[in-house]
C-alpha cells in the first residue's frame, strides 16, 4: 500500500474538529444535570435564522426528545473514536479508515436528519399555535 505523507495530518485534523464538536454537543446533553446552556448550541446551528417563536419552539421539542439527540449524539461519538483508532494503526489500512470515515459520514447524517425533524415539528407547532 503506497503510503501519503498527507494522510495523517488530514486525519488529526479531522479528529481535531470532532473533538471540538463533541465538547459543544457534550454541553447539550448535560445541560440539565449542571444547568449548561447547551441548548442554545443546536438551536443557534439549526434554527438560527428562524423567529424566537420557533427557536423557543425547537428547544422544547430538543426538550421532550433528550434520549433520541443523546442516542444520536452518541452513536457520532463511538463513530468517531473508531476513526482515530483505525486511523491510529499500524500498518496504515486506508481501505479501513476508509470505512470508519463512511461510520461517522452515516452517524453525522442521521444526527443531523434528527435535528431536522425536530426543526420541523417546531415549525408545525409554531404554525399552529399562532
Amino acid at each position: 500500500m503506497k503510503q501519503r505523507p498527507w494522510m495523517r495530518p488530514l486525519l488529526a485534523g479531522v479528529l481535531l474538529v470532532s473533538l471540538v464538536m463533541n465538547f459543544f454537543l457534550l454541553g447539550f446533553v448535560l445541560k440539565d444535570r449542571w444547568g449548561a446552556r447547551g441548548t442554545n448550541i443546536l438551536v443557534e446551528g439549526v434554527a438560527a435564522s428562524y423567529s424566537e417563536d420557533i427557536r423557543r419552539e425547537f428547544r422544547r421539542v430538543l426538550g421532550e426528545n433528550r434520549q433520541r439527540t443523546a442516542a444520536a449524539i452518541q452513536d457520532l461519538r463511538t463513530a468517531r473514536r473508531e476513526l482515530a483508532a483505525t486511523a491510529g494503526k499500524s500498518p496504515f489500512d486506508e481501505a479501513e479508515v476508509k470505512r470508519a470515515m463512511a461510520k461517522v459520514r452515516t452517524s453525522t447524517d442521521a444526527l443531523q436528519a434528527l435535528l431536522q425533524d425536530f426543526l420541523l415539528e417546531a415549525l408545525r407547532r409554531a404554525r399552529h399555535s399562532a
